[in-house]
């Protein structure tokens, strides 16, 4: 794709277009009252054409929708924010738009690689927003868009030599993004089992599909299944020693092939094969324990062939497109650790990405009791290091912002000075009370040595009934 001839117009006010407003900063303090405030004049009404042109707002009046496009589905408040913002940063190079938009679908009538990357429907997909490419791989709670992750990475401007860091990585939406976006990532979680799951998510993107489905063809998928699920196995404890923290997840995948999974021709395969076996037999072991008694149940080994094919096409149309395109994957870090005590120099990251769990909500460590199980792994010691499911009752909330607070001095350290964290938090609803999380970080970003912060709020429209409104918060060191 090459936009070398495409006209760039130059937009002014670009460079202030999205400053971030820090309470009590000028911005935030004019004297002018509401109501007083008074509108430049107008020789006439405008055109409605202008009225109603989105792409106009959206680039600050540079260009209009004949030239460029959104996609279809892309209405909602924070997405047309979302949108503007990685503008903002990106667009005075169309070129460098074009391969990096999230919420673009054309410019000058062609494609931008969004839209052949979110081409690659993943199981539950429903517009350009999620679910694409490995995104869908093993079913997790509470995790974000894609898409939205992709605009703030943007926005903040990191380039292919910069850093971002997901200290809360969960199931790896953050590194994904960067993974197609060329751009080096290091995710952190003090759950191991969501190491592996990440891990293996972002790895499946560089998966050679050709030779991958070549060796496949051999095998029998029930022969694959009763591998990991069809013999009498020793389970071992897996004692992980949260003491000893910052293990490489490839070094915690290696440990369970040694000591936690069944002998057998698997394990004669390629590394990265097995993994991707082993992880679509977890999304099986998922779909087998949480569909029980429901209406979409049906026997363990069907949900395997199922998820296995699945993922396949999976694998087979992301190579294509990757080599279509000519993407190269920038392969992440993902590390067995703390965000309370992140293994990394001070100002050595160029972004924050996160979002920290909604435990004091939902228990993940029950939520993927199936997996850990598997694994062998000592869930109660986990129960005691993860953030939001220490203590009871009040004091599990006051716990939780303790741990906040600490992630937080955490990030900034590791900020680079004028770089950006963005944090993705809901309000959740615990014993009756809807918490305002959102407000305790814009309150306690100055004391932690922030000179901006700002929020977006988007609203929940469906799924998990516990949250309202979920806060996307900008911080910049």
């Amino acid at each position: 794709m090459n936009y070398a001839d495409t006209h760039i117009k130059k937009n002014s006010n670009a460079e202030a277009a999205f400053q971030l407003g820090l309470p009590g900063s000028e911005i935030a303090t004019s004297q002018v009252k509401p109501g007083k405030r008074k509108r430049a004049s107008r020789a006439a009404l405008p055109t409605l054409g202008s009225a109603v042109d989105l792409i106009t707002w959206v680039t600050d009046g540079v260009y209009t929708r004949k030239e460029m496009k959104l996609f279809d589905d892309v209405g909602q408040a924070y997405e047309l924010l979302l949108a503007r913002m990685e503008f903002s940063t990106l667009g005075d190079d169309l070129t460098q738009f074009a391969e990096r938009t999230g919420y673009f679908e054309e410019i000058d009538s062609r494609r931008t690689l969004h839209y052949y990357l979110s081409a690659v429907k993943g199981k539950g997909q429903i517009g350009h927003g999620n679910q694409y490419l490995t995104h869908w791989f093993y079913p997790y709670k509470g995790k974000y868009h894609g898409q939205m992750i992709k605009a703030l990475i943007n926005f903040m401007g990191v380039k292919k030599e910069g850093l971002v860091l997901d200290p809360f990585v969960g199931s790896g939406t953050t590194l994904v993004e960067c993974a197609t976006l060329g751009i080096p990532s290091i995710g952190i979680d003090i759950n191991p089992a969501l190491c592996i799951v990440s891990q293996i998510k972002t790895d499946s993107l560089s998966l050679n599909y050709p030779e991958l489905s070549r060796c496949l063809s051999k095998l029998k998928p029930l022969d694959i299944f009763n591998y990991f699920f069809g013999q009498v196995r020793e389970k071992r404890p897996w004692f992980l020693g949260f003491s000893q923290l910052n293990q490489d997840a490839k070094d915690l995948l290696a440990e369970a092939w040694k000591w936690h999974l069944p002998e057998g021709f698997i394990k004669e395969l390629p590394f990265e094969w097995r993994n991707f076996l082993f992880l679509c037999s977890l999304h099986a072991l998922s779909d087998h324990t949480y569909l029980q008694g429901t209406n979409k149940e049906r026997p363990f080994a069907e949900f395997f062939i199922r998820d296995l094919n699945e993922y396949l096409d999976t694998v087979r149309d992301t190579y294509a497109v990757l080599h279509d395109r000519g993407i190269k994957i920038a392969q992440p870090k993902v590390l067995f650790g703390s965000a309370l005590e992140l293994p990394l120099p001070p100002e050595s990251v160029d972004a924050v990405v996160t979002s920290p769990p909604y435990s004091i909500a939902l228990d993940y460590v029950k939520n993927d009791q199936h997996l850990l199980d598997y694994l062998g792994v000592d869930t109660s010691e986990l129960r005691e290091q993860l953030v939001g499911l220490k203590g009871r009752r009040e004091e599990k909330l006051r716990l939780y912002e303790e741990d906040v607070r600490q992630s937080l001095i955490e990030m900034h350290r590791v900020l680079k000075p004028g770089c950006c964290a963005a944090i993705v938090l809901g309000d959740v609803v615990v014993e009756g009370l809807r918490t305002n999380f959102c407000h305790k970080i814009l309150s306690l970003a100055p004391e932690l040595g922030f000179r901006e912060a700002e929020f977006i709020r988007r609203p929940i429209l469906g799924g998990f009934a516990r949250l309202r409104y979920e806060y996307i918060i900008l911080l910049r060191k």
